[in-house]
């Protein structure tokens, strides 16, 4: 059966784990002078590692290697990797959230490890645990037994209570650098077979907005059943438009011609472009040609090619600052107001009327 990719490519070791340097280095180094917390409390947007890294820590304390633990190779590492090892648990916090749930776990607690050296608790998305669920792990998360770790891991840390952040190490995890999730991927098509267009690979990054699960998931619908990738794929698949389509709406809006930027959108539209995509892409055009104005070398910025930043710069030097900042405000509120619209594409062509005035 055909793994995603996420999956596949899912690090086995600390050093296969990308844009977590920072965390990394804690663990590692907890590791080596044996200095391992019994509650850790992992925040982060989803796709970031959480629930990757909360199991390396498992294999890391259970790793039977003299050094470089978690080696990945190891029984125990496998058996962790493969969701059979009896002393690493993960419990779904949205689905497991009741008091009789925590007290289950409770009772399990005091077992000794039977296959390991230590019991590892994995509880994904814990803010889902109800108020009452929480004050019943209250002691137990404060003084479990020597040979038991809890990682909790959640997107939305504010939803804990005060006093189960006090009793856990928070790490919190930051969004992957595009350029790390580029690299990923040409890893990964180099492993698959793929040949990508490093403008395909760089676009993907760049939609994957810092989630490394998200950027393969996207990556997976791309390569399905290809062995080429061009921007142009990317554009196809993924329903965004090219660059030529934002420069010409936006020579369309500088020059107040709102009819013709109305039909450039509408034949957008008509080619399968999701409108709120659409908009968020043409904030982020803005913006490319507001960084053009002011930086010195925005290759080093911005997502694009030098063809790109190229044809951009005649329009960033006619486009004036205050043009640019206006159309930023209004297509960022047309976006906020849409999001809850019945109609959203009548509110972005309202804001491009505004725009265009």
């Amino acid at each position: 059966m055909y793994q995603a990719l996420y999956r596949a490519f899912r690090p086995e070791t600390f050093d296969q784990l990308i844009g977590q340097e920072h965390i990394v280095k804690i663990l590692k180094n907890q590791i080596a002078a044996g200095t391992v917390g019994h509650a850790y409390l992992f925040c982060g947007t989803r796709g970031t590692g959480k629930t990757t890294t909360a199991r390396l820590r498992a294999k890391a304390l259970n790793c039977t290697a003299e050094s470089g633990r978690p080696c990945g190779v190891c029984e125990n590492c496998r058996a962790i990797a493969a969701g059979t090892f009896i002393d690493v648990v993960e419990m779904d916090a949205a689905s497991n959230n009741s008091v009789d749930d925590i007290r289950s776990l409770r009772e399990e607690v005091n077992f000794p490890p039977v296959a390991g050296r230590t019991k590892v608790y994995i509880i994904d998305e814990v803010h889902m645990l109800s108020p009452q669920a929480f004050n019943a792990f209250l002691k137990t998360l404060e003084e479990p037994p020597a040979s038991t770790v809890f990682i909790l891991c959640t997107t939305d840390p504010n939803k804990l209570p005060a006093t189960i952040l006090s009793r856990c190490m928070r790490l919190d995890f930051k969004r992957v650098p595009e350029r790390q999730i580029k690299a990923l991927f040409e890893r990964v098509c180099k492993e698959t077979g793929v040949k990508a267009e490093s403008d395909a690979l760089a676009l993907l990054a760049a939609n994957a907005d810092g989630s490394v699960r998200d950027g393969l998931s996207l990556l997976d619908r791309c390569i399905s059943g290809s062995t080429t990738l061009t921007r142009d794929d990317v554009l196809f698949l993924l329903g965004i438009a090219g660059t030529e389509v934002y420069l010409k709406i936006t020579d369309q809006v500088l020059r107040k011609d709102a009819a013709g930027a109305l039909a450039t959108f509408s034949d957008a539209l008509a080619e399968g472009k999701e409108p709120l995509q659409f908009t968020r892409d043409w904030v982020e055009h803005f913006r490319d040609l507001m960084m053009i104005r002011y930086t010195k070398d925005p290759q080093d910025i911005l997502n694009l090619s030098l063809e790109n930043i190229a044809r951009l710069k005649g329009q960033a030097e006619s486009a004036g600052m205050d043009a640019i900042g206006s159309c930023i405000r209004k297509l960022s509120q047309a976006l906020a107001d849409a999001r809850w619209a019945a109609k959203p594409r009548i509110l972005i062509e309202l804001a491009i009327i505004e725009m265009c005035r």
